[in-house]
């Protein structure tokens, strides 16, 4: 039913067919998720990248209804095109298409665009929905995207989207939603110089900073979904820098 459904709305003219689909969503999320946003007044009234884990398609339209008023540009996996209702429910939102586990130099070119531009960019540093909802590593190119824009970054944290909307492994446009509790968590804004002593004498800087970032996001998850992030990184190559040098062989 839903799937002729969004093929009949698929027909419409874009301007209807965005209003409609929009329409239609916010009655479904307002009867299916129980959605409680927390940390609202971590959201600064300037241009920022909002990071976020990942859990389900139904992410980014929480987000979206999580910041309201607030625009947000949210990079959005290319294979969210391959389904008619995937297409259209991305499309109510504003989107830079992204190549999923590859550097799509040109997608983190017009997010570093847009928020140099005035608006907020939202990224799922870890490249794709966690299957486990832990927290999987995060790619190194949103670390390139901050240093770049030169703009806050702001930690999101996201709770019970994986039930509100399971992934469907072997047919994404057949994923259904469920009545679910979810959570929206905003954390503090940072910039990026805040995570320099983090980051000092790591082998790859880049996904250190990486790291670092999203480990503010992990701060603000319950243990079970913080994954790779569950515990502070050991200190011991910042503490080599500071160890007097070694006396010279007699």
């Amino acid at each position: 039913m839903l799937r002729i459904l969004f093929s009949l709305m698929s027909r419409l003219p874009e301007g209807v067919r965005r209003h409609v689909v929009r329409t239609l969503m916010d009655g479904v999320w307002d009867a299916l998720a129980d959605e409680v946003v927390e940390g609202r007044g971590n959201i600064p009234d300037v241009p920022c990248l909002y990071i976020c884990n990942h859990l389900s398609n139904a992410d980014g339209f929480t987000l979206d209804r999580a910041f309201r008023p607030r625009r947000l540009v949210f990079l959005a996996g290319v294979k969210l095109q391959g389904t008619v209702m995937t297409r259209l429910a991305s499309e109510v939102m504003e989107t830079i298409a992204i190549k999923p586990n590859s550097p799509d130099i040109e997608a983190m070119r017009r997010a570093v665009e847009t928020l140099k531009g005035g608006s907020s960019v939202l990224i799922f540093p870890e490249g794709a929905r966690s299957r486990t909802h832990e927290l999987l590593q995060a790619k190194k190119g949103v670390a390139l995207i901050a240093k770049r824009a030169g703009v806050p970054v702001v930690p999101v944290a996201l709770m019970g989207t994986e039930k509100l909307m399971p992934i469907n492994e072997s047919d994404m446009g057949g994923e259904r939603l469920y009545h679910a509790h979810v959570r929206v968590r905003v954390g503090p804004a940072f910039r990026m110089e805040d995570l320099e002593p983090e980051v000092v004498g790591a082998d790859d800087p880049r996904q250190a900073l990486a790291d670092a970032m999203m480990r503010r996001v992990a701060r603000l998850l319950p243990p079970e979904y913080q994954g790779v992030y569950a515990n502070p990184p050991t200190p011991l190559s910042v503490a080599r820098l500071h160890e007097p040098p070694s006396a010279p062989a007699p």
